[in-house]
């Protein structure tokens, strides 16, 4: 495997690097092993085709399909991506990583910036832990997915520098090529994306088109205590809030209403809780983030919708990194509408909640009197 381009991400929780390496993902060599190997498929289809990497693992004894069949977590129906057990000792040793992330869009390729998106709501889910914090992945979905390299890369390393610099716990991503033609076009348009970073003086990358704003999954009004008439705000302007709050579009009512009874419990309170007045496109997940970090308290809103939307995911993932590099809880769950506890994805899951099920009233008032305790 040979390195042909590196950048660094200099961050005050510890360095960063993203490489660009040409070589055989099948036989990782020790010097670039890996926690995990991030990689792509059709959905439940692990054929191995002539030249993929699943044939390429299948030829020296590693059974994707098998991973596939005995999952460590599977999100499938939110994020469309599982994660594999830890493979056995004797097979880490040979492969150089730890564990399989199998991502698989399936239909859901329809544009490149979608793409990325998906594989860092993949990402992101599975790297707060020390064992899981390199990553090494193909350039994903440009194989028989037939993805543009010069469509994918790009937004792939804007994503990747967006959440490194933002404090994602991944010491490094190691993006790798198989062929000539293919390592001789990424390294240009790796090259191009690197002197472009380090001209750019500002102290936040340009975010990536991948998290641009996707109509219904968010709500429309923002709630700011005396606020004078003005043109859309720069959320990034404003002193802070003691609460953003996450939740799906459909739950717009609800909302209101909770948002409407907090502050006559305490007029003082300052609460980002829409998000239209946000501009469309690649800002919207920097000044999205930028609220989060200004917040006192993250109230989560959960609901299959809220699972289903990618905006969500992309909100309680910056909530999560702010959390993370804080050392500080600032996330709560309000459970508002309901499946079962062990539907919940884990990271989610995984906090105590208030039960505000089914949008009940009754239960809202009780969750604000809990709140404001």
């Amino acid at each position: 495997m040979q390195l042909l381009s590196q950048i660094n991400i200099q961050r005050s929780q510890g360095d960063a690097i993203i490489q660009l390496l040409q070589g055989d993902l099948s036989a990782i060599p020790a010097e670039y092993a890996t926690d995990i190997l991030a990689m792509s498929s059709f959905p439940g289809d692990y054929t191995a085709l002539e030249g993929s990497l699943i044939k390429s693992f299948g030829d020296r004894g590693l059974n994707i399909g098998q991973l596939a069949l005995d999952k460590d977590v599977d999100l499938l129906s939110q994020l469309n991506c599982w994660l594999s057990k830890p493979l056995p000792a004797k097979e880490q040793q040979k492969f150089n990583f730890k564990r399989v992330l199998c991502f698989e869009p399936g239909e859901k390729i329809k544009a490149p910036e979608e793409v990325v998106g998906d594989i860092f709501r993949c990402i992101n889910t599975f790297v707060f832990d020390d064992d899981n914090n390199e990553l090494a992945m193909p350039i994903i979905a440009t194989g028989y997915q037939m993805v543009p390299v010069q469509a994918i890369l790009p937004a792939l390393l804007q994503a990747a520098v967006f959440w490194l610099k933002n404090g994602l716990p991944l010491k490094s991503l190691k993006l790798v090529v198989y062929n000539d033609d293919k390592a001789r076009e990424a390294l240009y348009l790796f090259e191009g994306f690197k002197n472009k970073l380090f001209e750019v003086t500002k102290e936040s990358p340009q975010a990536p088109p991948s998290f641009s704003k996707k109509k219904g999954n968010v709500a429309t009004k923002l709630v700011v205590k005396n606020a004078p008439p003005a043109p859309a705000p720069n959320v990034a302007t404003k002193k802070g809030y003691d609460y953003f709050l996450s939740y799906a579009h459909v739950h717009s009512k609800e909302i209101e209403y909770f948002v409407n009874e907090l502050k006559n419990k305490n007029k003082d309170l300052l609460v980002f809780y829409d998000k239209d007045s946000i501009p469309p496109g690649g800002l919207w997940i920097q000044q999205i983030s930028s609220a989060i970090q200004q917040a006192n308290k993250v109230l989560v809103f959960l609901s299959p919708d809220y699972d289903n939307s990618p905006v969500c995911w992309d909100e309680f993932q910056c909530a999560k990194l702010v959390e993370y590099n804080r050392k500080k809880s600032i996330i709560q769950t309000v459970y508002l509408h309901g499946h079962k506890e062990t539907e919940m994805p884990l990271i989610m899951g995984i906090y105590s909640y208030i039960d505000c099920r089914e949008g009940s009233t009754e239960k809202m008032d009780a969750c604000l009197d809990q709140l404001l305790r």
